[in-house]
């Protein structure tokens, strides 16, 4: 599944499935560890507990992810785990534990972490190149649609569409999924936003 680290992610059930997706997807993602187990301590008894994933960060930063539906938070106590663990875990186990639900792991964001596994197993350079040129005198937001029509216009247009996405070379303006008419811009970096 993430042919980038050559090696098998692993999952139990379709939330930890498209969490994967999503991570392995994030730009700033440079590894993704799944099954992770660790010891903690409960009350004196020891307890043993496998979280799903630990992604690292390109500048180092890990967090470890805990997956649960929404409706079983309160009910499997995963956040009284979670808090016993981020105090007893080694210090350089990780930076950040946190909780994600499908409140946070949403069916349009795995989609789209998906369209960009595709995207870069097809990766053209070629393509990319021909569409980056007209991208780069792009004054504000166009479609998807319209951009390929001044600059490549077959199918494999798309994907490059959707790897100068994935390079942050373009942004995919607003929610929703990445599709023909959906608004790219120029990517915006944190001191042109506004």
């Amino acid at each position: 599944m993430n042919p980038s680290l050559n090696r098998e992610i692993t999952y139990e059930s379709s939330l930890e499935r498209d969490l994967a997706y999503i991570l392995l997807a994030h730009p700033d993602v440079a590894d993704v560890q799944d099954q992770v187990p660790i010891d903690y301590y409960d009350n004196g008894v020891k307890r043993k507990h496998t979280i799903d994933f630990v992604a690292t960060l390109k500048n180092g930063t890990k967090t470890a992810f805990f997956v649960k539906p929404a409706k079983r938070v309160q009910s499997s106590g995963i956040e009284e785990t979670v808090a016993l663990i981020r105090e007893q875990a080694p210090k350089d186990f990780a930076d950040h534990y946190e909780i994600r639900t499908g409140e946070h792991i949403t069916r349009t964001r795995a989609e789209n972490a998906r369209l960009i596994h595709r995207a870069r197993r097809t990766r053209c350079e070629e393509d990319i190149a021909i569409i980056a040129k007209v991208a780069a005198n792009l004054c504000g937001a166009v479609t998807i649609q319209t951009l390929l029509a001044a600059s490549l216009n077959s199918g494999n247009g798309f994907y490059a569409v959707v790897c100068l996405i994935d390079d942050r070379i373009l942004d995919h303006v607003g929610p929703g999924l990445i599709t023909y008419s959906s608004l790219v811009r120029p990517h915006r970096t944190s001191e042109t936003q506004s």
